[in-house]
């Protein structure tokens, strides 16, 4: 492909799924997003037990690697019979618990963002999804990094409720079917709009039956979620 003078032609990446073999490099790259973020709160770290276990089969993770340099991972979270489980945030039941999966962390070293490696892992990881169990695919992002928020609305997820979690701190609850996705809507419905801010605004909205569908941001990074309401599989168990 010719690219414009003085403009250097696009990176070329490699998706690959990671074993237990690499756990030091996760290790490694998770402290070096985390030291790098202005605010650290919007990123969770991951103890080695629990990046083992879904390096295991407990998961599946993935990483994005240029010039084999790894840049990138995505862990997808089994819980199966574990305590955490999202689902537990809402009202399916308990009998489903061993078809969930969290899509968990997500993270791309600062000199690679902006490269769309979060929507690369996404849509690899989705296509591994349909040859697995896994029926129920959730994920939290937090309100105040919408740009987070916008690559999990793009890979198919939907934001049902606010949680606190990891310590008190305030998460979108976003929930995707697997592996087929939502359903496609037939008509027009009225649309919500509420800033990502509004913290109480937002839970009246979820507790009403209001689900988020798309997300607008702003020059400054102020950001509104677009909302429908949309019935569930489940109650969200919320109110």
């Amino acid at each position: 492909m010719m690219t414009a003078p003085g403009r250097p032609a696009d990176p070329e990446f490699e998706v690959r799924r990671l074993g237990p073999g690499d756990l030091g490099l996760l290790l490694a790259l998770q402290e070096q997003v985390h030291s790098a973020l202005a605010d650290p709160s919007v990123f969770q770290t991951s103890t080695p037990e629990f990046i083992a276990y879904c390096l295991a089969d407990g998961g599946r993770c993935y990483g994005v690697a240029h010039d084999g340099e790894t840049v990138a991972y995505r862990m997808v979270y089994f819980p199966r019979d574990r305590a955490f489980n999202l689902a537990k945030d809402t009202a399916l039941p308990p009998s489903e618990y061993h078809r969930v999966g969290h899509w968990d962390t997500v993270a791309v070293l600062p000199g690679w963002r902006g490269h769309g490696l979060a929507r690369l892992m996404n849509a690899r990881a989705l296509a591994d999804m349909a040859g697995t169990d896994i029926r129920h695919l959730f994920a939290t992002s937090a309100p105040s990094n919408p740009y987070a928020v916008r690559t999990l609305l793009d890979a198919g997820f939907q934001p049902i409720g606010l949680v606190r979690k990891f310590g008190g701190r305030l998460r979108f609850l976003l929930y995707r079917p697997s592996p087929a996705g939502w359903p496609a809507t037939t008509g027009e419905t009225p649309e919500l709009t509420v800033a990502c801010s509004a913290t109480d605004a937002l839970e009246r909205a979820f507790r009403d039956g209001w689900t988020g569908t798309g997300i607008d941001i702003d020059g400054a990074g102020r950001a509104r979620l677009r909302m429908r309401r949309r019935p569930l599989p489940f109650s969200t168990g919320q109110g």
